[in-house]
């Protein structure tokens, strides 16, 4: 018996349920201006290079903001204010002077060349009821250890006579 095809068929999908995932999709508003920031956070496994598509869809047929998926493309109303930031396991979407008119369903596309899974989509409601500020970065939730969070804060506490 032949036994290869079942076992390739066996590594294709588990590669395909553990090499990539989005996890969370979110919107929030940040700086003055304001600027519209869209978070797709995912779960990579690999080292292969990511490509990426946010579009949004208004009343009819979704418009491509940006995207590595599709040669490099830019949508010129967006090409000035839009702008992202990556790294493993998080891509951000940056829109600058956000207003009424950017309104409407955000998607996030998430491909990974050279892996054996399809592309990944989640989608988003943004409207001026659901969309708040951003949180503020806290010393707490970066990945920073407690030692050095308490250097931190030692020359306070010597201050405050606590020690």
């Amino acid at each position: 018996m032949n036994y290869l095809l079942p076992i390739m068929i066996l590594v294709a999908v588990l590669q395909a349920c553990c090499a990539q995932k989005i996890t969370r999709f979110t919107a929030c508003l940040m700086g003055r201006g304001p600027t519209l920031r869209l978070d797709c956070r995912y779960m990579n496994i690999t080292n292969n290079p990511l490509r990426y598509e946010f579009k949004l869809k208004r009343k009819k047929d979704p418009e491509t903001i940006l995207s590595t998926i599709n040669l490099n493309h830019f949508n010129d109303k967006y090409h000035n204010r839009a702008s992202v930031y990556t790294e493993r396991g998080l891509v951000q979407l940056h829109i600058e002077r956000y207003n009424s008119s950017d309104l409407g369903q955000y998607s996030c596309t998430l491909n990974i060349p050279e892996d054996l899974t399809i592309n990944q989509t989640v989608a988003i409601n943004v409207s001026k009821e659901r969309l708040e500020r951003c949180a503020g970065v806290s010393i707490l939730s970066l990945k920073t250890s407690w030692p050095l969070i308490s250097l931190l804060f030692l020359p306070l506490l010597q201050a405050g006579g606590f020690f």
